[in-house]
Protein backbone atom coordinates (compact mmCIF):
# COMPACT_ATOMS: atom_id res chain seq x y z
CA UNK A 1 0.00 0.00 0.00
CA UNK A 2 1.30 3.54 -1.00
CA UNK A 3 1.24 6.16 2.14
CA UNK A 4 1.53 9.71 2.08
CA UNK A 5 0.02 13.10 3.64
CA UNK A 6 -3.74 14.02 2.94
CA UNK A 7 -4.26 17.41 2.19
CA UNK A 8 -6.87 20.15 1.77
CA UNK A 9 -9.21 19.06 4.69
CA UNK A 10 -11.49 21.21 5.41
CA UNK A 11 -11.49 23.51 8.83
CA UNK A 12 -14.54 22.63 11.54
CA UNK A 13 -17.52 24.43 12.43
CA UNK A 14 -20.38 23.77 13.96
CA UNK A 15 -22.89 20.85 13.77
CA UNK A 16 -26.46 19.41 14.64
CA UNK A 17 -26.84 15.78 14.81
CA UNK A 18 -30.06 14.09 14.15
CA UNK A 19 -30.41 10.98 16.68
CA UNK A 20 -32.70 9.03 14.59
CA UNK A 21 -30.42 5.94 13.87
CA UNK A 22 -32.22 5.50 10.23
CA UNK A 23 -31.16 8.69 9.37
CA UNK A 24 -27.44 11.10 8.78
CA UNK A 25 -27.49 13.47 10.70
CA UNK A 26 -28.50 17.03 9.85
CA UNK A 27 -25.78 17.63 6.67
CA UNK A 28 -26.45 21.72 6.14
CA UNK A 29 -23.33 22.35 8.44
CA UNK A 30 -20.97 19.59 8.32
CA UNK A 31 -18.58 20.46 11.22
CA UNK A 32 -16.75 19.04 14.15
CA UNK A 33 -15.48 16.00 12.01
CA UNK A 34 -13.46 13.41 13.36
CA UNK A 35 -10.23 12.58 11.81
CA UNK A 36 -9.09 9.62 13.67
CA UNK A 37 -7.09 7.31 11.91
CA UNK A 38 -9.17 4.29 10.67
CA UNK A 39 -8.35 0.70 11.31
CA UNK A 40 -10.11 -1.08 9.33
CA UNK A 41 -12.22 1.08 6.38
CA UNK A 42 -14.85 -2.21 5.42
CA UNK A 43 -15.65 -2.02 9.47
CA UNK A 44 -16.27 1.68 8.89
CA UNK A 45 -18.34 1.37 6.10
CA UNK A 46 -20.78 -1.26 7.98
CA UNK A 47 -21.31 1.20 10.68
CA UNK A 48 -22.21 3.87 8.14
CA UNK A 49 -26.14 4.81 7.56
CA UNK A 50 -25.00 6.98 4.99
CA UNK A 51 -22.14 9.56 3.60
CA UNK A 52 -21.62 13.02 2.62
CA UNK A 53 -19.56 13.64 -0.33
CA UNK A 54 -18.34 16.95 -0.80
CA UNK A 55 -16.24 18.22 -3.55
CA UNK A 56 -13.48 20.39 -2.97
CA UNK A 57 -13.95 23.91 -5.15
CA UNK A 58 -11.64 24.63 -7.53
CA UNK A 59 -10.68 28.18 -7.59
CA UNK A 60 -7.72 27.68 -9.91
CA UNK A 61 -10.01 26.76 -12.38
CA UNK A 62 -13.03 29.19 -11.62
CA UNK A 63 -10.57 31.95 -12.39
CA UNK A 64 -8.60 30.63 -15.47
CA UNK A 65 -11.34 27.97 -17.28
CA UNK A 66 -8.43 25.21 -17.01
CA UNK A 67 -9.79 22.16 -16.08
CA UNK A 68 -7.97 20.54 -13.03
CA UNK A 69 -8.50 16.78 -11.56
CA UNK A 70 -11.36 16.83 -9.29
CA UNK A 71 -11.71 15.93 -5.36
CA UNK A 72 -13.86 14.66 -2.93
CA UNK A 73 -13.74 14.40 0.58
CA UNK A 74 -16.33 11.33 1.72
CA UNK A 75 -17.48 11.81 5.19
CA UNK A 76 -19.25 8.94 7.17
CA UNK A 77 -22.62 9.54 8.86
CA UNK A 78 -23.84 7.46 12.14
CA UNK A 79 -26.33 8.25 14.92
CA UNK A 80 -23.15 9.92 16.73
CA UNK A 81 -22.62 12.20 13.67
CA UNK A 82 -19.67 12.27 10.83
CA UNK A 83 -16.05 11.05 10.41
CA UNK A 84 -14.17 11.59 7.77
CA UNK A 85 -14.11 8.14 5.87
CA UNK A 86 -12.45 9.07 2.30
CA UNK A 87 -10.32 11.26 0.00
CA UNK A 88 -11.21 10.53 -3.95
CA UNK A 89 -9.00 12.32 -5.88
CA UNK A 90 -8.95 12.09 -9.93
CA UNK A 91 -6.18 10.81 -11.87
CA UNK A 92 -6.34 12.17 -15.51
CA UNK A 93 -4.38 13.61 -18.52
CA UNK A 94 -4.05 17.20 -19.65
CA UNK A 95 -5.88 16.34 -23.36
CA UNK A 96 -8.14 14.18 -21.50
CA UNK A 97 -9.77 17.18 -19.34
CA UNK A 98 -9.75 19.90 -22.15
CA UNK A 99 -10.62 17.56 -25.25
CA UNK A 100 -13.53 15.44 -23.15
CA UNK A 101 -16.65 16.53 -21.93
CA UNK A 102 -16.98 14.88 -18.16
CA UNK A 103 -19.92 12.45 -19.38
CA UNK A 104 -16.63 11.38 -21.46
CA UNK A 105 -14.17 11.68 -19.88
CA UNK A 106 -11.98 8.72 -18.54
CA UNK A 107 -10.28 8.70 -15.68
CA UNK A 108 -8.98 6.88 -12.17
CA UNK A 109 -10.31 7.47 -9.12
CA UNK A 110 -8.18 6.96 -6.05
CA UNK A 111 -10.09 6.25 -2.92
CA UNK A 112 -7.61 6.72 0.33
CA UNK A 113 -8.17 6.86 4.00
CA UNK A 114 -6.52 7.94 7.33
CA UNK A 115 -4.30 5.25 8.21
CA UNK A 116 -1.90 7.05 11.21
CA UNK A 117 -1.42 10.65 12.08
CA UNK A 118 -2.51 13.56 14.30
CA UNK A 119 -4.87 15.53 12.57
CA UNK A 120 -3.01 18.31 11.77
CA UNK A 121 -0.91 15.93 10.07
CA UNK A 122 -2.79 13.00 8.71
CA UNK A 123 -1.32 9.84 6.58
CA UNK A 124 -3.77 8.25 3.93
CA UNK A 125 -3.07 4.98 2.73
CA UNK A 126 -4.92 4.11 -0.95
CA UNK A 127 -7.83 1.72 -0.39
CA UNK A 128 -9.54 0.99 -3.68
CA UNK A 129 -9.56 2.79 -7.19
CA UNK A 130 -12.49 3.60 -9.19
CA UNK A 131 -12.06 3.32 -13.07
CA UNK A 132 -13.95 5.05 -15.87
CA UNK A 133 -12.70 4.27 -19.59
CA UNK A 134 -13.33 6.96 -22.02
CA UNK A 135 -16.48 6.91 -23.89
CA UNK A 136 -18.54 7.86 -27.32
CA UNK A 137 -21.60 7.17 -25.95
CA UNK A 138 -24.67 7.32 -28.42
CA UNK A 139 -28.00 6.30 -27.37
CA UNK A 140 -27.68 2.10 -26.03
CA UNK A 141 -23.75 2.26 -27.25
CA UNK A 142 -20.69 2.28 -25.90
CA UNK A 143 -22.83 3.87 -22.50
CA UNK A 144 -20.70 5.21 -19.44
CA UNK A 145 -19.31 2.61 -17.04
CA UNK A 146 -17.22 2.74 -13.84
CA UNK A 147 -15.18 -0.35 -12.27
CA UNK A 148 -14.83 -0.63 -8.54
CA UNK A 149 -11.56 -2.61 -7.36
CA UNK A 150 -9.57 -2.60 -3.74
CA UNK A 151 -6.19 -1.45 -4.68
CA UNK A 152 -4.60 -4.74 -2.17
CA UNK A 153 -5.04 -7.67 -4.43
CA UNK A 154 -6.60 -5.56 -7.01
CA UNK A 155 -10.00 -7.24 -5.81
CA UNK A 156 -13.12 -6.29 -7.66
CA UNK A 157 -15.69 -4.91 -5.83
CA UNK A 158 -18.18 -4.14 -8.58
CA UNK A 159 -19.51 -2.14 -11.45
CA UNK A 160 -21.44 0.74 -12.24
CA UNK A 161 -23.41 1.30 -15.65
CA UNK A 162 -25.71 3.99 -16.92
CA UNK A 163 -28.13 2.50 -19.08
CA UNK A 164 -29.70 3.79 -21.55
CA UNK A 165 -33.54 4.88 -20.96
CA UNK A 166 -36.10 7.02 -22.35
CA UNK A 167 -36.63 9.90 -19.96
CA UNK A 168 -35.75 9.26 -16.59
CA UNK A 169 -31.66 9.10 -16.20
CA UNK A 170 -30.65 5.57 -14.85
CA UNK A 171 -27.97 3.65 -13.13
CA UNK A 172 -27.46 -0.29 -12.70
CA UNK A 173 -24.89 -1.58 -9.68
CA UNK A 174 -23.73 -4.28 -10.01
CA UNK A 175 -21.20 -6.77 -7.36
CA UNK A 176 -18.08 -8.40 -7.86
CA UNK A 177 -20.01 -11.42 -9.29
CA UNK A 178 -21.82 -9.44 -11.61
CA UNK A 179 -24.78 -9.87 -9.83
CA UNK A 180 -27.28 -6.45 -9.82
CA UNK A 181 -27.84 -6.05 -6.62
CA UNK A 182 -29.41 -1.80 -6.88
CA UNK A 183 -30.62 0.45 -9.71
CA UNK A 184 -30.79 4.37 -8.86
CA UNK A 185 -33.21 6.03 -11.11
CA UNK A 186 -34.30 9.71 -11.32
CA UNK A 187 -37.39 11.82 -12.05
CA UNK A 188 -36.47 13.69 -15.55
CA UNK A 189 -39.04 16.42 -14.65
CA UNK A 190 -36.62 17.88 -11.85
CA UNK A 191 -35.34 21.37 -12.38
CA UNK A 192 -31.80 20.41 -10.85
CA UNK A 193 -31.89 18.08 -13.76
CA UNK A 194 -33.25 19.91 -16.71
CA UNK A 195 -31.98 23.47 -15.60
CA UNK A 196 -28.75 22.04 -13.96
CA UNK A 197 -26.39 24.39 -15.88
CA UNK A 198 -27.99 27.84 -15.10
CA UNK A 199 -28.51 29.74 -11.96
CA UNK A 200 -31.91 28.16 -11.10
CA UNK A 201 -30.81 24.54 -11.06
CA UNK A 202 -27.39 25.27 -9.08
CA UNK A 203 -29.65 25.98 -6.10
CA UNK A 204 -32.18 23.14 -6.62
CA UNK A 205 -32.24 19.73 -5.08
CA UNK A 206 -32.03 16.40 -7.54
CA UNK A 207 -33.11 13.28 -5.80
CA UNK A 208 -31.82 10.01 -7.24
CA UNK A 209 -34.11 6.69 -5.67
CA UNK A 210 -32.24 3.60 -4.84
CA UNK A 211 -33.79 0.44 -5.81
CA UNK A 212 -33.53 -3.16 -5.29
CA UNK A 213 -33.43 -4.98 -8.15
CA UNK A 214 -36.72 -5.92 -8.43
CA UNK A 215 -37.11 -2.12 -9.11
CA UNK A 216 -39.87 -2.18 -6.30
CA UNK A 217 -40.22 0.55 -3.81
CA UNK A 218 -37.13 2.95 -3.07
CA UNK A 219 -34.86 1.70 -0.21
CA UNK A 220 -31.97 4.66 -0.47
CA UNK A 221 -31.50 7.37 -1.84
CA UNK A 222 -28.39 9.94 -3.61
CA UNK A 223 -29.50 13.38 -3.18
CA UNK A 224 -27.98 16.19 -4.56
CA UNK A 225 -28.07 19.35 -2.34
CA UNK A 226 -28.85 22.86 -3.41
CA UNK A 227 -25.57 24.83 -4.23
CA UNK A 228 -23.71 27.03 -1.57
CA UNK A 229 -22.63 30.44 -2.30
CA UNK A 230 -19.04 29.22 -2.43
CA UNK A 231 -20.05 26.21 -4.81
CA UNK A 232 -21.89 28.72 -7.37
CA UNK A 233 -18.65 30.54 -7.54
CA UNK A 234 -17.24 27.31 -9.21
CA UNK A 235 -18.48 23.93 -10.58
CA UNK A 236 -18.44 21.87 -6.68
CA UNK A 237 -21.11 19.89 -5.65
CA UNK A 238 -22.39 18.09 -2.26
CA UNK A 239 -24.27 14.68 -2.37
CA UNK A 240 -25.89 13.01 0.50
CA UNK A 241 -26.30 9.25 -0.05
CA UNK A 242 -28.58 7.06 2.15
CA UNK A 243 -27.91 3.26 2.35
CA UNK A 244 -30.20 0.59 1.88
CA UNK A 245 -30.32 -1.62 5.49
CA UNK A 246 -29.41 -4.45 3.53
CA UNK A 247 -26.14 -2.83 2.06
CA UNK A 248 -22.74 -4.40 2.63
CA UNK A 249 -19.55 -2.42 3.30
CA UNK A 250 -18.95 -3.11 -0.57
CA UNK A 251 -22.16 -2.26 -1.70
CA UNK A 252 -22.05 1.14 0.15
CA UNK A 253 -18.60 1.21 -1.73
CA UNK A 254 -20.50 1.30 -4.84
CA UNK A 255 -22.84 3.11 -3.88
CA UNK A 256 -20.54 6.01 -3.21
CA UNK A 257 -18.67 5.94 -6.44
CA UNK A 258 -22.10 5.98 -8.03
CA UNK A 259 -22.98 9.10 -6.78
CA UNK A 260 -19.18 10.76 -7.99
CA UNK A 261 -20.65 8.76 -11.52
CA UNK A 262 -24.06 11.11 -11.43
CA UNK A 263 -21.62 14.33 -10.66
CA UNK A 264 -19.90 13.70 -13.52
CA UNK A 265 -22.72 12.50 -15.60
CA UNK A 266 -24.74 15.50 -15.24
CA UNK A 267 -23.12 18.72 -12.84
CA UNK A 268 -20.20 19.07 -14.40
CA UNK A 269 -21.27 20.15 -17.47
CA UNK A 270 -21.14 23.71 -18.73
CA UNK A 271 -22.50 24.66 -22.41
CA UNK A 272 -19.25 27.27 -22.69
CA UNK A 273 -16.84 24.88 -21.27
CA UNK A 274 -17.68 22.02 -23.58
CA UNK A 275 -17.93 24.04 -26.74
CA UNK A 276 -14.48 24.87 -25.90
CA UNK A 277 -13.23 21.25 -25.33
CA UNK A 278 -15.23 20.23 -28.71
CA UNK A 279 -12.90 23.40 -30.26
CA UNK A 280 -9.51 21.87 -28.34
CA UNK A 281 -10.23 18.33 -29.88
CA UNK A 282 -10.69 19.72 -33.42
CA UNK A 283 -7.36 21.64 -33.28
CA UNK A 284 -6.06 18.82 -32.10
CA UNK A 285 -6.99 16.28 -34.73
CA UNK A 286 -6.29 18.85 -37.49
CA UNK A 287 -2.64 18.60 -36.21
CA UNK A 288 -2.15 14.82 -36.12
Amino acid sequence: MTTYHLDDLPSNQAVTYNQNKNQMPNTGKLANVKYSPILDPSAELANCVGVLIKQIPEYFEAATGCETPNIYHVYGSSPNGFNFLFKCKEKSGWCMRHCCTSTRRGFDMDISYIASGNPMDPIATDYAVAYKSCNLACCCLCRPELELSLKEGNRPIGRVRYVCTLCDPTFYAYNSEDTLRYIVSASCCQCGLMCSNNFCGKFSECLFDIYGPDGDGAIGKILKQSASPEEMVTDADSYEVNFPSNATPEDKLLLTTLGLLIDYQYFEIDDKDDKKKKDNLAKVVAKV
